[in-house]
């Protein structure tokens, strides 16, 4: 299953912009749309939300390999 470069490009934008509150900011976001009743933005959020999450495990491992 491929997320798109579209979503990828605005999750690392995300990233960039909000660091590690990225991923509470597209939560945020999607929360908001459901409430609006606008699932297909809804489940946009969710996509984009669950890159920011695989990014910034990727990160977290990464670091945890760098020797000391």
């Amino acid at each position: 299953m491929s997320d798109g470069p579209d979503n990828d490009k605005l999750a690392g934008d995300m990233i960039d912009v909000h660091g590690r509150e990225a991923a509470t900011v597209a939560r945020e976001n999607a929360r908001a749309a459901a409430l609006a009743g606008q699932p297909t933005q809804a489940k946009y959020w969710i996509r984009v939300l669950g890159i920011i999450q695989r990014q910034q495990a990727g990160k977290v491992s990464a670091i945890r390999i760098l020797p000391l």
